[in-house]
């Protein structure tokens, strides 16, 4: 089980008085290089209209930093009970690969967001015109996917090719 599963199952559990998971299969999740932090704790409720108003007025400074992390985590499992916030209202940010459309994109437009930005490259990766896009932006063709071709066809294999046929396949032949 990976941290963000881990923190997810402890939040969503429903009982305040449930201890933070320590040293669930070598996960620490209050641990200094956990990747579970404090901004990654209040980016999660950025769906959920009213909590998120309220985690603004209330953290929308930097003594945010000064909490310790395990009072961080009982103060937003407290909010997600009396806000009665579902796991299903969370926001999940697939993780992308800084290609070079992203840091084009995110050079031109800087105010977008990275997610955002993600989001765009998606869309432009799914359109029609994406030969067009990249054309304009100055990346030549789109990176094509390379298809894996598994094995050859036994009757490839099998078959029986004339002295001939290989010859004019393989090497130029003239007639003299």
């Amino acid at each position: 089980m990976s941290h963000y599963q881990t923190f997810n199952n402890w939040l969503f559990d429903g009982i305040l008085s449930t201890d933070i998971p320590k040293a669930h299969e070598n996960i620490d999740i209050l641990k200094y290089n956990s990747p579970i932090t404090h901004t990654f704790v209040l980016q999660l409720f950025l769906r959920n209209g009213s909590l998120n108003h309220y985690l603004n007025e209330v953290f929308n400074n930097i003594g945010l930093r000064y909490l310790t992390k395990e009072e961080l985590f009982y103060f937003i499992k407290k909010c997600v009970i009396d806000f009665r916030v579902n796991r299903r209202d969370i926001v999940f940010y697939p993780f992308r690969h800084q290609d070079k459309l992203y840091s084009i994109l995110r050079q031109r437009v800087p105010e977008l967001k990275n997610n955002d930005i993600s989001l765009l490259c998606e869309i432009i990766d799914r359109s029609e015109e994406k030969d067009l896009i990249y054309e304009t932006l100055g990346l030549g063709k789109p990176p094509k996917k390379q298809k894996i071709k598994i094995g050859k066809n036994k009757t490839d294999k099998k078959s029986n090719m004339s002295l001939k046929k290989l010859l004019e396949e393989h090497f130029s032949v003239m007639k003299t």
